[in-house]
């Protein structure tokens, strides 16, 4: 592939920023250096990332990199992330990495194409209760060091949702932290169907709504072949009735995970997958206490 000399000088530039290698266009969004008008190279970035999206090709191997001063807004009319295979990576480290922010009840980024990849992001609100802050519905969507971290006196209800679209779906190496409960029932992660989801090696601080309703990881349709693994679950909540859940007919593998929960939780309960295959979970509602296994163990008939 022959690519233009700006699109050239612009992956020269872009070395210094990624080892990940790709034949596609590099572009990079700021919005305190970025401007409307801006081509999307280093000296002269696109102000936003859907102006950044509008230059990329789909399925060209794109990617975007988000300066670490970079800061957006949602509101109402949400985000459209619809161009398959592109990345959207942030730059910086910890704190001072680009930083989303969603500003309505009702805001929601869609992400609709297949296989992005969403990487090394801070996410968060400034309201209280928002609804619902992604929506999958492209196969093959992976998010990457994308945390959560509690806005003051703002709380989510629901961090991602996918339809049954949204198969072979990828959640790792996540930081979330809320630890005041949200007024209303909590799904934090709801699956609707989806083939092929993997969540791994993420940690999770949540303090729950109280009610019966809240979930940690909700497979409210039958999820197939899913891998839920090493993830470490402290969900506490008054009433909730349990911290993982797919419903009757849901299938794969839950295994390694380390879960604390209120104590309405029964040791039985904390992790319902049907026909998934357990091992080698642990369970607490205490602290201070090493957990127990969940759900019982299986006996050799």
């Amino acid at each position: 592939m022959v690519q233009s000399a700006q699109n050239f000088q612009r992956s020269r530039s872009a070395m210094r920023f990624t080892t990940i290698p790709t034949t596609g266009n590099i572009y990079f969004v700021d919005s305190v250096t970025g401007s409307s008008t801006g081509g999307g190279s280093p000296e002269a970035p696109c102000a936003t990332i859907a102006q950044a999206l509008s230059l990329c090709t789909a399925s060209n191997g794109d990617i975007i990199y988000l300066y670490p001063t970079h800061a957006e807004s949602i509101g109402a009319s949400g985000l459209a992330w619809n161009k398959a295979g592109v990345s959207i990576i942030g730059l910086g480290i910890g704190a001072l990495r680009p930083t989303l922010t969603w500003h309505t009840t009702d805001a929601v980024v869609t992400v609709s194409a297949a296989n992005m990849l969403i990487k090394n992001i801070r996410t968060t609100v400034d309201l209280d209760e928002v609804v619902s802050m992604f929506l999958v519905t492209g196969a093959g969507v992976t998010f990457d060091e994308v945390d959560f971290v509690e806005g003051t006196s703002a709380q989510a209800i629901q961090w991602l949702l996918t339809t049954n679209a949204a198969d072979y779906l990828t959640i790792k190496n996540c930081r979330h932290i809320q630890i005041n409960a949200a007024g209303s029932a909590q799904k934090w992660i709801q699956l609707v169907g989806p083939d092929y989801t993997k969540i791994v090696d993420n940690t999770f601080l949540i303090v729950a709504a109280a009610s019966t309703s809240s979930e940690l990881i909700s497979g409210s349709t039958a999820v197939i072949y899913c891998e839920i693994a090493r993830n470490l679950c402290l969900f506490i909540g008054a009433t909730i009735d349990s911290v993982i859940n797919l419903v009757t007919g849901s299938t794969g593998i839950i295994s390694d995970n380390r879960i604390g929960s209120g104590t309405s939780v029964a040791i039985t309960a904390a992790i319902t997958g049907d026909g998934c295959f357990m091992f080698n979970n642990l369970w607490a509602d205490t602290a201070a206490a090493s957990g127990l296994l969940t759900p019982a163990v299986d006996t050799d008939t």
